[in-house]
């Protein structure tokens, strides 16, 4: 049959055009277009250009193999390059949803531990960085791994943490459940503890860079200091 090819055990049409997939197929392959591009945005800091169009097409083709879709290379690689200022736009949108005043991350130098106690008495609680939590059931304190009490019943170091700048209207919505968003799609569990003026995110020391990547990605600003450092 002219224009067909037996490929993998399957007669394929090689010369079939990206015009003759169905809205649906369509619908889906532009959001993998969408998600490789915004991934790629996320490695490099910086919009993707053309020098990494075969790394996003890549993970692309897979979806559509997998979903069993067929469609030559070409016909996806030269839809790609004409939706790329849509990609672009949409991502820009994306990340405008943060608030400016909300928008930038300071990195604390600060090393913490989480932390049950009897009582509060071994701890100043006028001190920076210090949290505590008082319930029915429990006695919980978050502070600097250098003040923990001795009093300390159950403990978990090796904390980092970084705050949102700027103090936050209590009508603002969606602030932390979109950094929370942001870092569980990069597999960073997090530890959350709001203030009057703000929010703290605690992660685990190792997923700290990563969690700060993340963030800087999906159009944060990152303080390159933190103002408050203690060691």
């Amino acid at each position: 049959m002219k224009n067909h090819e037996w490929i993998d055990g399957k007669l394929l049409q090689t010369n079939k055009k990206y015009s003759q997939l169905k809205l649906k197929q369509k619908e889906k392959i532009y959001q993998w277009m969408y998600e490789a591009y915004r991934d790629k945005y996320k490695e490099l800091g910086k919009y993707p250009d053309i020098k990494v169009i075969d790394d996003i097409l890549e993970s692309v083709m897979k979806h559509i193999d997998e979903a069993e879709i067929w469609i030559p290379y070409g016909e996806v690689r030269k839809h790609y390059q004409g939706c790329v200022s849509k990609l672009r736009n949409r991502l820009k949108r994306e990340n405008r949803e943060v608030p400016a005043e909300t928008s930038t991350i300071e990195p604390l130098e600060i090393r913490f531990s989480v932390c049950k106690v009897k009582d509060y008495s071994g701890i100043d609680v006028a001190q920076p960085f210090v949290f505590i939590g008082s319930t029915d059931e429990e006695k919980s304190l978050v502070c600097p791994t250098d003040m923990v009490p001795d009093n300390v019943m159950i403990r978990d170091d090796g904390w980092r943490a970084f705050r949102i700048c700027g103090e936050m209207d209590f009508s603002l919505v969606g602030i932390l459940a979109r950094i929370a968003k942001i870092l569980a799609a990069n597999e960073v569990g997090i530890f959350a503890i709001s203030t009057y003026n703000t929010d703290y995110i605690l992660t685990k020391e190792g997923n700290f860079e990563k969690a700060i990547k993340a963030l800087k990605g999906s159009g944060y600003r990152i303080l390159e200091k933190s103002r408050k450092s203690v060691e």
